[in-house]
């Protein structure tokens, strides 16, 4: 019986032993595959902060184009700067900025109307 105990002992711990290497392997792979998503996380983050920075620049240029026209209708007073809204979705911004693009478009040609009548 000692020697059948002594077999079983050996089997438990290679078992034992066997578990614990797989599961090291899987920790250590899922400590990559974490690592990836980090590294993609920052990626995108970088990515979306870049786009922001863009998109801030792009609106304000907008934003000053139409002070400058508007800044010939002595009637007309520019209100303040527009503001990032807080409902607003990342995944609609090129839908967001052709708006903008179109609005500034009708106030150029609305001004430009507007200045051809006071001729």
């Amino acid at each position: 019986m000692t020697g059948t105990a002594a077999m079983r002992y050996k089997e438990i711990i290679g078992l034992a032993r066997g578990a614990e290497e797989n599961l090291r392997t899987w920790e250590l792979a899922r400590a990559d595959e974490l690592e990836r998503v980090l590294a993609d996380a920052h990626e995108a983050v970088a990515a979306a902060k870049e786009r922001e920075a863009q998109t801030i620049e792009r609106v304000n240029r907008w934003w000053r184009m139409a002070d400058d026209n508007v800044s010939r209708l002595s009637w007309l007073e520019v209100g303040l700067p527009p503001e990032p809204s807080p409902s607003a979705r990342g995944a609609y911004l090129d839908r967001y900025l052709e708006e903008v693009r179109a609005a500034y478009q009708d106030l150029v040609q609305a001004i430009l109307k507007l200045s051809w009548r006071a001729r």
